[in-house]
């Protein structure tokens, strides 16, 4: 299961606040798109992302350059 730590400014944190004490299904979702949305990873950006190449994991490449 994938997990994103996201932080969230005092400004932020106030308006989730009012879109929780609302509840208006618009607000939460402008909420989300604005703050929420634009700070979840893209596939690859992240550190640990498995879409990267792992040196550790790929097949050994020397013995294809005549090598081995």
């Amino acid at each position: 299961m994938n997990k994103v730590s996201i932080l969230l400014d005092e400004q932020a944190l106030l308006e989730l606040h009012e879109v929780l004490l609302d509840e208006s299904p618009e607000a939460a979702l402008s909420f989300v798109k604005r703050h929420i949305a634009p700070k979840v990873p893209r596939s690859g950006t992240a550190a640990c992302d498995s879409s990267r190449l792992n040196p550790f994991i790929l097949p050994d490449r020397t013995k294809s350059l005549g090598d081995g």
